[in-house]
């Protein structure tokens, strides 16, 4: 039986309200979120995304509805904020924006100093944190601010790392990265899912993404949650997905654009390997025939 970490329970929230600046940013979302899942939020800016994560480790509050730590209202006492806090790590978009110590490793450890821990298990706790963003022991007394756009990348999702959190959250981890170093984040992000077990939720515009990592999607629409399913059922809904700006991956596109030239692949496509391997079989049961 699967185990609920997280539920956000008829979530709204309303910026300035009682004002003329009223905005309702999400409304009456209701996701449950199981230990150890890895869930990828998608939607176009201003769907509500960044608004709905914040409610994930108590950063704000919701105007309506509740958000539940294992079934405890995280707002229920300030023991309870307190906790959430330590448990669910929220990664912002470009962290590494919010990198301030003189030294990669007190970077690194400020948030496991604020847990009240040992020296010995602070340190730990940025080694094992380092391993997992593939920051070297050389560069821990160097200036995160010596550092290219990736490695201060990696140290800033190092500092929430090393809270060893439950759930980590990641707004747009990849934003500004090339090719090469998003794919080198996202798979230091598994090795911690794997490894730890802790839920993963990623943010992000990128459909291919989404698709290949996350074994469930959410998507956000005017505040609302579009749709909630697995990556084969979301992209099959391909319609929908462009009724509210957005875009499939680009293999289903190519799909998409086969069928129209008479060649009819099986299933739901949306990664490089499931199309190499839906034109293998094409090209093999063609060469049989």
């Amino acid at each position: 039986m699967k185990e609920h970490i997280l539920q956000l329970e008829n979530l709204s929230h309303v910026y300035s309200q009682g004002t003329p600046f009223e905005l309702t940013a999400v409304k009456d979302i209701n996701i449950t979120i199981d230990k150890g899942e890895v869930i990828g939020i998608i939607g176009h800016t201003g769907s509500g995304k960044s608004t709905l994560i914040q409610h994930m480790n108590g950063l704000i509050k919701p105007t309506s509805g509740r958000v539940l730590l294992e079934g405890e209202d995280i707002f229920s006492s300030k023991e309870a904020t307190k906790r959430v806090r330590s448990r669910v790590g929220l990664v912002f978009q470009y962290p590494e924006y919010q990198l301030f110590e003189e030294t990669v490793y007190r970077d690194i450890a400020f948030g496991p100093k604020n847990l009240k821990l040992s020296e010995k298990q602070i340190d730990e706790r940025v080694r094992y944190a380092a391993r997992f963003v593939g920051i070297s022991e050389e560069l821990f007394e160097k200036s995160p601010f010596d550092l290219s756009g990736g490695q201060k990348r990696r140290v800033a999702i190092a500092g929430v790392i090393a809270m060893m959190p439950d759930v980590l959250v990641l707004d747009e981890p990849m934003a500004g990265l090339d090719p090469a170093g998003c794919r080198d984040i996202m798979n230091n992000l598994m090795s911690y899912h794997d490894e730890t077990g802790s839920a993963l939720i990623i943010v992000t515009h990128s459909m291919e993404t989404a698709g290949e990592f996350a074994k469930r999607m959410i998507v956000m629409n005017r505040g609302t949650v579009a749709m909630d399913g697995t990556p084969e059922e979301i992209f099959s809904r391909g319609r929908e997905l462009r009724q509210m700006g957005l875009n499939v991956p680009t293999m289903t596109m190519l799909k998409d654009a086969l069928s129209e030239r008479g060649i009819e692949l099986p299933g739901t496509i949306y990664t490089v390997e499931q199309m190499k391997k839906a034109l293998e079989e094409r090209m093999g049961g063609g060469s049989r025939a």
